[in-house]
């Protein structure tokens, strides 16, 4: 399929966003568009907002009618029917374009995309009949335009925020990549073929992990789209960073007890296997790490040991084990933070806006 028929159709999820759905919409409007003889459709799908989100969507749907109508692209407006959360609002939107696109595209309200972002994201689906589903690149900014355009917020060209862990994560996604199995893909612009017929799974957190799981047990590739980018901006307090990372640590540890584990463990060539069991078995492999640490450095002191090879020992099981150690509990740390006084987690969200 080239990219001159492909139809799109891009769901955004909301919940109280009625502070970004308005930029979210004009950012898109911005974007190339493949050319289709059928429609593209945006589905702002509202999952019971307690604000004015769906009136300022459409709102801004309106007012970019024009532009709409050049790009043969249809928005429409809906309320969540379908079950309350993130999960449902995702099942809503399939539903409302059924088979009538070609590829479909989720992505957050809170981000905005390249403007060759959505030709690019789809781009490596075209040229691989294997490839299933595809995420965007990630690039974290210090503030965005609320106008959609990629600029920060005074108006100045945007300045990254990216840490060393969010350059490192970007090689490993890379890498995965050439094999076809990301994993950690980026649910806030991921895209997939309709025919595969995805839906999230009801509960899952993790939406993003459980739909990449379902691509890789119909044994379809996953892979990542560096040129199809996405610029988003972290909570901007110390107590909002660790809420979003507990949710997340919260959402990877469920992902790890998925009624389709086994299945996912099995899929694929043994590079995906190995990969699956890698990521599946992180606290197992913790553990066992942890435990041979332990063991090498009490018997640099219960055994016969020349002094150098002894303290090397100990000072690389130390070197290993130590920050393993503050990762574990970090994470550990911050689920149990988030942890919504010990009820479930949950695929609701609540969203912070300022």
């Amino acid at each position: 399929m080239s990219a001159s028929g492909a139809a799109l159709g891009v769901i955004v999820p909301c919940r109280n966003e009625e502070l970004v759905v308005a930029r979210k919409l004009a950012n898109l409007a911005r974007c190339r568009w493949p050319q289709s003889p059928r429609e593209h459709v945006i589905a702002i799908v509202d999952d019971g907002s307690d604000d004015s989100t769906r009136s300022a969507a459409a709102e801004t749907a309106q007012r970019l009618a024009a532009r709409w109508r050049e790009c043969n692209v249809r928005v429409v407006v809906l309320e969540n029917d379908v079950r309350p959360g993130k999960t449902g609002a995702i099942e809503q939107g399939l539903r409302t374009l059924a088979q009538s696109v070609d590829f479909v595209v989720l992505t957050d309200a809170d981000v905005i995309v390249g403007e060759e972002a959505l030709v690019e994201l789809v781009r490596p689906l075209e040229l691989d009949v294997r490839a299933a589903m595809s995420c965007g690149a990630q690039r974290i900014v210090a503030s965005l335009a609320a106008d959609g355009t990629l600029r920060s917020a005074d108006g100045r060209a945007l300045r990254s925020h990216s840490s060393l862990y969010d350059r490192l994560t970007a090689l490993v996604r890379r890498a995965e990549s050439a094999f076809g199995a990301v994993f950690s893909v980026h649910g806030q612009l991921m895209a997939w073929r309709a025919a595969t017929n995805l839906r999230p799974t009801r509960g899952m957190a993790a939406d993003d992990l459980d739909l990449m799981l379902q691509a890789r047990c119909l044994g379809a590739r996953v892979v990542h789209a560096p040129r199809a980018p996405f610029f988003e901006v972290r909570p901007a307090s110390a107590d909002a960073r660790r809420l979003q990372a507990g949710r997340r640590a919260r959402a990877y540890l469920q992902f790890l007890e998925h009624p389709r584990r086994a299945e996912f463990a099995a899929a694929g060539p043994l590079a995906w296997r190995l990969q699956a069991a890698l990521y599946l078995g992180l606290r197992e492999l913790s553990a066992a790490v942890l435990l041979l640490c332990f063991v090498a450095y009490l018997a640099t002191w219960l055994g016969t040991w020349r002094a150098e090879l002894a303290w090397t020992v100990r000072i690389v099981a130390l070197a290993v084990s130590l920050p393993l150690a503050l990762a574990v509990r970090g994470t550990l740390g911050r689920a149990r933070a988030a942890g919504e006084g010990g009820r479930p987690l949950k695929d609701r969200w609540e969203t912070v806006r300022k």
